[in-house]
């Protein structure tokens, strides 16, 4: 007998959702005690649709950011539970689903993305071509409807986090963080689910889902304990043969390099006590720098030579913790071979190695040489590592001077200022040297890269340092009590992963 062909039942296709397919009635309907209408040919004459641009927007009085609307299955007119699109933006063809409210989001937090969040990512393609900004199209919505409720819904959660950092103060806020819980809860169910499945729990999406959780709560600041979601991801990598294995994997690509990102640069700004993964990192560090030394941005614009040497400055740190007596000399002579190799770096041979923008990759170059230099110092002197000596504070105060002119020229820029917030945290633990006028630069700062980056990582930033300046003390480990993740990064590229 010939079988079936399987296709989504009619209440999974007016939601959006993914159905299982089971006949005579699907396994997700039940689960949500809705009678499945079945897989017939013809649409059930109870369910109904909205006609092509019967979706609108209205205005509100709030902020002028205006509502869309969706007519529910009753027939009904009922207003989305949030408005996110920015005032005075143009809409983009988006195709109409069937929606509901989960749908709708969905379809708002696209139109959010192309004409707002995407706009202020072009500035980037004039440091060169950037195969990872591009706007989403009707074909990329299309295939979302394909994806887990966690890959899904994650983009509803990224749009709205970034819409919060911009109207924190705003009588819209409330709203937009109670739909922001919701939609982070409905995440966490979905990917638990398919974390418990054997045939799923290691696949390519459940990484995604696991990493977009992961920026979700660093960027909206949801939770302190950021850091379970990375273990949980390393552990999972792991099972699938760790670095090694997945590093040349073209639709994990832009995944793992965020995923070394994160946790490199997040143990830079936690106790020493408690790096995590940092001799891993050190036994990765051939493949990392070779498989993405040619990439571009595969360090968030920080130098690869620097960045190997702030994995090996974290390891240092670690060791610092453990070593023996008979130790010390020889990690004393790793410190000062890490610091002497980060001041002979020629950001000009790096900067001249692109094909465009040569003076801002320059620049950039310079603000992550002088920021390494410091983050050795500070941090290894802070385990007792590098003496603390007349000539190495002179070193600091040099660095700081000078990373405090270089940031100054590129935090205006479009270009460049979404990659300062490391850098700008680094000169604010040097501020408790430097003076009131760092400290006030810092500042200032650190809230404006939060509203132009869409996030609440800088705003985290400046109530640490502030503590640490009033506390009395000047050491680099005394400033980060527990884990930080100060990385800006909102979102990663999925395009090329499966559902």
């Amino acid at each position: 007998m010939e079988q079936p062909r399987k296709r989504h039942c009619w209440e999974c296709r007016r939601r959006c959702l993914v159905c299982d397919s089971t006949r005579p009635a699907c396994k997700r309907c039940s689960a949500s005690g809705t009678a499945c209408p079945g897989y017939n040919e013809s649409k059930p004459a109870r369910l109904r649709w909205l006609a092509p641009g019967r979706v609108t927007s209205r205005t509100r009085r709030l902020k002028g950011a205006p509502s869309l609307q969706i007519e529910g299955s009753s027939g009904e007119t009922a207003p989305a539970a949030t408005a996110l699109i920015p005032p005075q933006t143009n809409h983009v063809a988006i195709p109409r689903f069937e929606m509901r409210t989960e749908a709708c989001d969905l379809v708002q937090a696209v139109e959010y993305f192309n004409t707002c969040i995407y706009q202020e990512l072009l500035p980037m393609h004039e440091l060169g071509p950037n195969p990872y900004i591009y706007s989403i199209s009707p074909a990329h919505v299309q295939r979302a409807i394909e994806y887990p409720d966690y890959m899904r819904l994650s983009m509803v959660c990224m749009a709205l986090s970034h819409r919060l950092s911009r109207t924190r103060n705003d009588t819209q806020s409330n709203a937009l963080n109670e739909t922001f819980y919701r939609y982070r809860g409905i995440v966490i169910r979905s990917i638990s689910q398919d974390i418990a499945l054997e045939e799923r729990h290691t696949s390519d999406a459940v990484l995604a889902g696991v990493m977009f959780l992961l920026l979700a709560d660093v960027q909206h600041g949801a939770s302190p304990h950021w850091r379970c979601h990375l273990e949980g991801l390393q552990r999972l990598l792991a099972i699938r043969g760790g670095l090694r294995a997945l590093i040349t994997s073209r639709p994990l690509g832009a995944l793992i390099r965020c995923f070394i990102f994160i946790s490199v640069i997040g143990n830079t700004t936690c106790p020493a006590s408690d790096l995590a993964m940092a001799d891993l990192h050190l036994a990765d560090l051939d493949i990392i720098i070779n498989c993405y030394s040619g990439e571009f941005l595969p360090f968030q614009m920080c130098p690869p030579p620097l960045f190997a040497d702030i994995i090996r400055i974290n390891h240092l740190r670690m060791r610092a913790k453990t070593f023996e007596h008979a130790d010390a000399e020889d990690l004393l002579s790793r410190a000062c071979g890490v610091l002497e190799r980060i001041r002979d770096y020629s950001p000009r041979e790096w900067a001249e190695s692109k094909p465009w923008s040569t003076e801002d990759w320059l620049l950039v170059g310079r603000i992550y040489r002088a920021t390494a230099a410091l983050y050795c110092i500070l941090s290894l002197q802070s385990v007792s590592l590098l003496p603390r000596t007349p000539f190495l504070r002179e070193s600091c105060t040099r660095h700081g001077q000078d990373l405090h002119a270089l940031l100054g020229q590129g935090l205006p820029s479009p270009r460049t200022k979404r990659f300062m917030i490391w850098p700008l945290v680094v000169l604010g633990v040097e501020a408790v040297h430097g003076g009131a006028t760092m400290r006030a630069f810092v500042e200032k700062e650190l809230p404006e890269i939060s509203h132009h980056v869409g996030t609440h990582v800088p705003l985290t930033a400046k109530r640490v340092l502030q503590r640490f300046w009033a506390s009395g003390e000047t050491s680099w480990d005394a400033c980060f009590d527990r884990p930080f993740a100060f990385a800006t990064q909102i979102s990663v590229d999925a395009s090329q992963i499966m559902p």
